[in-house]
């Protein structure tokens, strides 16, 4: 409750500071959203971590060390909102230990980021934002490395810190705060340790931003800034519809535990998510209707590993969907849909002494929530999708126990080519 009360008071504030620094300020809707690339770095303190030694529940220091990162974002709103994904890179420990270390890598799934003073250059400007995180813990005990991975996908984080701009570049300096940090850790296949890992975080990052919309006609440029702040997605001349491609990168969650790793495998991760992976979509959009239909193509892996057991999901899938656009604020146009989904599932389980195979193939009805970012609503070429899809009713059974494969699969930037209007464009 207090993460909602503390989310309130700086919405409200967030609003109260906007409203003055904007009272004279001509919000053109060109200048609505800017991407970025951000390379930095994210300091972790030591902790200390436990493994079993000769029968004994032991005690080591882990060093305090770096998590080089990339994040991948845009400013939204007229730079009084951050969007944001975070890819870890590498971990570096400070100090080296030879015989004993952990891993621990934060990801951001998606993240906000408020700014109360609308971000501009030359100037310090501070936010504070929530996320939504997916955090990887594995204890590295030599010469026998063969202890879990194990992840925590729905850690809601707050973000606090300042940004300092010159030109297209920026020097970010931040903090990150994580709560239940406590992990249930299998030091052997029958027992298990807890372990506290750090709950803060300090970020140092350069950002490079770009806006895409700059080598836009000028025609374009008054026609779409005279477009009214709120309006339908079908405002002003365009055909009936156009045809269009994409691709983005995803990731996938389940949302529930199995219930047979927690019976069979309870060293292994109970809730699972997957490698990243490419969404591949071609459908079509309905101009004047303010709807889009298509079909896309998913193939995440899941994967979980400890004392010598690697357990693998691998789902190939086909849905067909249609979405509705609700409203258009600005070029920010989110939509809600329906999904159908074709899957083909296949489950391994692979040890030093056996192996195993399972296929599994269903219909899987689902739910679209995403946005699209459309400055120039039906005439533009390329443009950028986001969408959340939900699909609450996946499972299947392994050895009489139920594997719930409810999944939520997020696709943060897709990038969307209509060839019908470069066409048009050409000519």
């Amino acid at each position: 409750m207090k993460y909602q009360i503390i989310l309130l008071l700086l919405a409200i504030w967030s609003i109260s500071l906007e409203a003055q620094d904007t009272l004279n300020q001509k919000r053109e809707r060109l200048d609505f959203a800017k991407n970025y690339f951000e390379i930095g770095g994210s300091f972790q303190p030591s902790f200390t971590g436990k493994y079993l030694k000769n029968g004994t529940v032991t005690d080591y220091e882990n060093s305090a060390g770096v998590v080089q990162y990339l994040n991948w974002g845009g400013f939204h709103f007229w730079g009084h909102g951050e969007f944001f994904i975070t890819f870890p890179l590498n971990y570096l420990a400070f100090k080296k230990n030879e015989e004993t270390s952990s891993q621990l890598l934060h990801s951001v799934v998606t993240g906000a980021r408020f700014y109360p003073w609308r971000y501009k250059e030359k100037r310090i400007t501070p936010y504070g934002g929530v996320n939504w995180s997916a955090v990887d813990f594995k204890q590295v005990v030599t010469p026998e490395d063969h202890h879990p991975s194990l992840s925590k996908d729905f850690m809601v984080g707050l973000d606090a810190g300042v940004l300092y701009g010159y030109k297209n570049f920026s020097l970010r300096l931040g903090a990150s705060y994580l709560p239940n940090t406590s992990w249930e850790y299998p030091i052997s296949k029958t027992q298990k340790a807890t372990v506290k890992t750090p709950d803060f975080s300090i970020q140092l990052g350069l950002m490079y931003s770009m806006d895409m919309t700059k080598s836009t006609e000028e025609a374009n440029i008054e026609k779409w800034n005279d477009y009214p702040t709120v309006s339908k997605h079908a405002l002003g001349k365009s055909s009936f519809g156009n045809f269009f491609i994409g691709a983005g990168p995803s990731i996938s969650f389940s949302l529930k535990k199995s219930a047979y790793n927690q019976s069979e495998l309870p060293y292994l991760n109970e809730r699972l998510a997957s490698s990243n992976y490419f969404d591949i979509a071609a459908g079509y959009t309905f101009n004047k209707a303010g709807m889009f239909t298509s079909i896309s193509f998913r193939n995440p892996k899941f994967e979980t590993e400890g004392f010598g057991m690697t357990q693998t999901i691998k789902k190939t899938s086909v849905l067909l969907e249609v979405n509705k656009f609700l409203i258009d604020y600005s070029g920010f146009t989110p939509y809600l849909g329906i999904n159908l989904a074709y899957d083909r599932i296949k489950y391994s389980e692979v040890d030093e002494d056996t192996s195993r195979a399972l296929n599994f193939q269903e219909f899987e009805p689902g739910v679209t929530l995403g946005w699209d970012i459309l400055p120039g609503k039906s005439q533009e070429a390329l443009i950028l999708r986001t969408n959340l899809r939900w699909y609450p009713l996946s499972s299947f059974e392994v050895d009489g126990f139920k594997f719930d494969f409810s999944q939520l699969e997020y696709n943060l930037i897709q990038v969307v080519f209509y060839p019908e209007r470069l066409k048009k464009k050409v000519m």
